[in-house]
């Protein structure tokens, strides 16, 4: 499905970073334009706001990477994570001066009871805050998404007069290749569903 315009209508972008690589990198190898993307979604309306969330490798975060698992070139390896916060850096400085609102928060890495190395950034409260903050003023919020963490969010927005559109992927090669599929709930509590794989040429580098 392709996105639904209501000429002049006030809309806002909200992008679960992490989420929305696995949906489109992994999933389908699409290179996202992130200057195309918000020219697509808010072509014929008034953007408010767009905001990108994402967990960033800190110096605390890298050492203690290492020290739970232990690679065989330790210095290799903090080099390569350090590069790695460097290029996301210059991706976000980029973001930043093309429209959007980057988010990020330190990355927690930990050891589950399994021995499995958890690397998280939790940034759902952040993102639930931005959007009801800005619900008054929005007649519809793009969700960039499909975590099912997010239904009480699209509820409480819904109750609120606010249209929800998310944009995520349901197609069997996004499971097959990378394990993702959004949650059907969410979908759900949404009023409109754009999968990626229908808007990709629009979208992509």
């Amino acid at each position: 499905m392709s996105a639904e315009y209501i000429q002049g209508q006030r809309i806002a972008i909200f992008v679960d970073g992490w989420n929305f690589k696995y949906a489109t990198y992994d999933s389908f190898g699409i290179q996202v334009d992130f200057k195309k993307m918000l020219d697509y979604f808010s072509k014929g309306s008034i953007l408010l706001r767009a905001y990108y969330y994402t967990g960033e490798w800190n110096d605390e975060a890298i050492d203690h990477y290492i020290d739970l698992t232990n690679p065989s070139n330790q210095d290799d390896k903090k080099a390569e994570l350090t590069s790695q916060r460097d290029d996301q850096r210059k991706f976000w400085r980029f973001l930043d001066r093309n429209g959007y609102r980057v988010i990020r928060k330190p990355i927690r890495v930990s050891k589950d009871v399994r021995g499995e190395i958890q690397v998280k950034a939790d940034l759902d409260l952040e993102l639930a805050i931005d959007m009801l903050t800005l619900a008054d003023r929005c007649d519809k919020m793009i969700l960039v998404s499909g975590d099912g963490d997010f239904v009480p969010l699209l509820n409480a927005l819904a109750q609120r007069g606010v249209r929800i559109a998310v944009v995520s992927t349901q197609h069997s090669e996004a499971f097959r290749r990378a394990h993702y599929r959004a949650s059907d709930d969410l979908l759900d509590a949404a009023d409109e569903f754009i999968s990626v794989e229908s808007i990709r040429n629009s979208i992509e580098r």
